[in-house]
């Protein structure tokens, strides 16, 4: 894996040895309060998400930072609001969501994955997992 560019935000993670399986455009969605690691706690509680874009079948970019209006909130079927910032993408890549939560965002089509750390090193091993499995 190669990185490009200076900072998460400016750098393209490509793997130059993968073959044609991962669809460009799919966008995935990380929780995360500091920009470098995935936020450890729920995931409606998280200052901001990171929205990255699949650009090829070899690298994955940041395309936006979205705010979490919600992440101070406590309320009923909150999930459901932290949804409608995520609706247009396919994947969330998150520490922590609620049983009940993870039943309404896949009832609505999003792919979850459980994983904390690195916000890059998890990019890189969710890449060479999705290609290796398909």
């Amino acid at each position: 894996m190669r990185r490009e560019g200076r900072g998460l935000g400016e750098r393209v993670l490509r793997n130059r040895s993968v073959k044609n399986k991962v669809r460009g455009g799919a966008l995935i969605a990380i929780p995360t309060d500091d920009g470098e690691t995935i936020f450890p706690g729920m995931l409606g509680r998280a200052q901001q998400f990171y929205i990255f874009e699949v650009e090829s079948v070899e690298s994955i970019k940041l395309k936006e930072k979205r705010a979490n209006p919600y992440a101070k909130t406590i309320q009923h079927l909150k999930t459901l609001d932290v949804y409608e910032i995520l609706r247009d993408c396919n994947w969330v890549i998150s520490a922590r969501i609620g049983k009940r939560g993870i039943d309404r965002l896949r009832e609505r089509g999003l792919k979850l994955v459980f994983q904390n750390g690195k916000i890059e090193d998890t990019l890189r091993t969710f890449l060479d997992e999705e290609i290796n499995r398909t």
